[in-house]
């Protein structure tokens, strides 16, 4: 068994040194997730105002850094992911994943004008 595989099964967090700086944005994905479309990944982080540099991906949550894309098959509450996607590879080929993907996008950069526009709104 791949020890990857075997940590995820007993549910055991990867360690992570304390002397890297982490990034400030996490993409959530799959183990087995193909992120070879680096294209889309830009694009979309691009238009949600990030950086690909800024961002860890992984496949589980992390403490710390705010979780901009999950793109993981399985969803886990607390949704906390600014948009959440089917996998990457499944969004080519499926229109209607791909619109709602859109329609998130467009719903989050709604949301920031708002609270732009609005600076003492309440939360």
């Amino acid at each position: 068994m791949d020890q990857s595989a075997f940590l995820d099964a007993m549910n055991i967090t990867r360690w992570r040194s304390a002397d890297k700086p982490s990034k400030p944005y996490l993409v959530l994905h799959d183990l087995d997730a193909d992120l070879s479309d680096e294209t889309l990944i830009v694009d979309v982080l691009r238009l949600l105002g990030v950086e690909i540099e800024q961002c860890e991906f992984d496949c589980e949550m992390v403490k710390g850094p705010q979780v901009v894309w999950d793109m993981r098959k399985v969803k886990v509450r607390p949704r906390v992911a600014w948009i959440v996607s089917a996998p990457l590879s499944d969004l080519p080929v499926n229109p209607q994943e791909k619109r709602q993907l859109w329609l998130q996008i467009s719903q989050h950069l709604d949301k920031q004008q708002t609270d732009k526009d609005e600076p003492n709104a309440q939360h």
